[in-house]
């Protein structure tokens, strides 16, 4: 008899450890599954966090889940090299983005003028291309405020884009432009069309390096080496676009506003 009833127990202690290893675990009420869940979108600033993307302060690229490209045309407006480009950007039906330096935009109001009623998005390249790193704070603000209130004065609109000569920036600059809600805009791939390349090698610094969300750099500036990028442009264009590639203002690519809403309160 006690034998059965040995057995009973074990049986029945068998079926527990059965019925607690198949059944699921109850989590605590206010635990958190560290697994990612593909079907919920995730914050706007994450997939801006990329290489050394600062997300909603600095850039030098776009989300990689897009499979989209942004143009840029620094040290402009002038009136050779600016309205081809501006002739090949429409005739492609692209938008771009145009980091002008203040007192090429104060020669030249009418290109500024054109290059924002065709659809482009105007940015701060500084009043005169000085490297921004060898000032201090009240000298980088005068710089950048002072080319913001000459395309004001032309466009009636203040960018938030900043992108610093020569791509430098440190801690001061950095301090200025984010003090203002501004966004310090780099790039993905360097043309290096200023050295003269022509537009083969032009062509070649861009589309076998081309990725999801990349930011490429043009010039448009007073410099007599411009011909090999201007005529590489539209097979750039076409050939990326064959690969599936939209091409994108940089306010579109990453999201951002492109002007101040307020008017700029200019320096006397």
């Amino acid at each position: 008899m006690k034998r059965n009833h040995v057995t009973i127990l074990y049986s029945l202690l068998i079926l527990i450890l059965l019925v607690t290893a198949c059944s699921p675990l109850k989590k605590p009420e206010n635990s958190v599954d560290p697994s990612p869940k593909e079907d919920v979108p995730s914050p706007i600033h994450d997939k801006y966090k990329r290489g050394q993307n600062i997300p909603g302060k600095l850039y030098w690229a776009g989300s990689a889940e897009d499979k989209k490209v942004a143009l840029t045309f620094d040290d402009g407006p002038e009136d050779h090299w600016t309205p081809k480009i501006l002739a090949i950007l429409k005739e492609k039906n692209v938008k771009a983005t145009f980091f002008v330096i203040g007192k090429q935009a104060q020669a030249y109001p009418e290109m500024l003028q054109k290059i924002d009623a065709e659809g482009h998005v105007i940015g701060n390249h500084t009043l005169d291309h000085t490297s921004l790193i060898t000032l201090d704070k009240q000298a980088i603000a005068k710089e950048l405020e002072e080319c913001s209130s000459i395309i004001h004065s032309i466009t009636g609109k203040t960018p938030k884009l900043v992108r610093p000569p020569f791509g430098f920036h440190n801690e001061n600059v950095d301090s200025v432009i984010y003090s203002k809600n501004q966004f310090i805009i780099l790039w993905s791939v360097d043309t290096d069309d200023w050295k003269g390349f022509d537009s083969a090698t032009v062509k070649d610094r861009v589309i076998p390096k081309m990725k999801n969300g990349y930011i490429v750099l043009q010039h448009d500036g007073v410099n007599p080496h411009l011909g090999g990028s201007v005529e590489a442009l539209p097979v750039i264009i076409d050939e990326l676009k064959k690969q599936g590639y939209s091409f994108v203002t940089i306010p579109e690519l990453l999201e951002l506003p492109p002007y101040e809403e307020k008017d700029f309160d200019r320096i006397d």
